[in-house]
Order: structure tokens, then sequence, then C-alpha cells
């Protein structure tokens, strides 16, 4: 078994502390590099709505796949956010009811904020924002991550085929 670029597939040089893909010219730790032309296994983790709480750097971490289903649940919990809002808005009587206004504005802000992350983190990946995150935007996303190509080995081509090329 040999250790190849994660990117091209070129066999890698062991260093000190890490492995180096002269094609590439880059660093990969470890962790980072793959056997024998394997191609990038990107994980998904499972969200929970409460994965919208944490740090920005934390969800720059998340897989594209597992951060358009978390802004699927950031969309679920702000929508009746939004609507009760509203109602209560218009039906305001009261200093109670505006303290509940303001705390539901305060609540719709802050889940906003948060899937506004989620979404520039998308755009930046995907160069643009799912729109709907229906079943069949998902199921499509879902058949594009698992077809052929995406997940066939890569040739490897180490010093030795370079070699025979030349010569």
């Amino acid at each position: 078994m040999r250790y190849t670029c994660p990117y091209c597939g070129s066999r890698l040089h062991p260093e000190k502390d890490h492995y180096f893909c002269d094609f590439c010219v880059m660093d990969f730790s470890r962790d980072q590099v793959q056997m024998d032309g394997r191609r990038i296994q990107e994980t998904h983790q499972s969200v929970d709505p409460a994965d919208l709480r944490k740090s920005t750097p934390e969800l720059m971490l998340y897989s594209t796949w597992s951060l358009i289903l978390l802004l699927k649940e950031g969309r679920k919990i702000r929508t009746p956010l939004y609507k009760e809002f509203a109602y209560v808005r218009s039906k305001s009587r009261g200093l109670r009811d505006k303290e509940k206004a303001e705390d539901i504005a305060a609540e719709f802000q802050d889940i906003t904020k948060r899937m506004y992350i989620i979404e520039n983190i998308l755009k930046k990946r995907l160069s643009y924002v799912p729109d709907k995150l229906n079943v069949s935007y998902l199921s499509r996303y879902e058949k594009r991550m698992n077809n052929k190509k995406t997940n066939q080995k890569m040739h490897t081509y180490g010093q030795e085929s370079s070699r025979r090329e030349t010569d």
C-alpha cells in the first residue's frame, strides 16, 4: 500500500512529521493522505438543531452535505418564529405583549444570523445559496455525491511510472 495525494493521486514523500506531494507542492498530515489513489472521502456528521449554536470556525469544519441539512433545520425553526412574531406584533395590547414580541424578535434575529453564517459558507463552497431544500433537491444532491466518478479511485502516477514514460 502506498500513501498517495488526496488531490492528484501522486505518490507522497514522507517528511519528518508530514507527507509532501511534488506535483501539488503541498504538505499533508497523516490524517489527510489517502492510500493507493483513493479519493478524498467526506465525512458527514449527523446534524442536530443544537448545532446551529456552534461557532463559525466549528461550522466551517462541517461537510457541505451536513451544512445543507443544518440549514434546512434552521429554516424549519425560523419560519414559525416569523409567523409568531407577526401575530404577536399585530395583536399587541400591553407591556407583556411588547416584551414577548421583543423576545421573539431577538430569537428570530439570532437564528437568522446563524443561517446567514451557514448560507455564506455554502455560497463560498457551491457559489450559490440553495433556495428550496425539498426532498427532490436533497435526493439529487445525494445522488451526485454517490456517483461513480466521485468515488472512483484515481490512477496513481509515481516516480517509477514517469521514468518509464521518458525512457
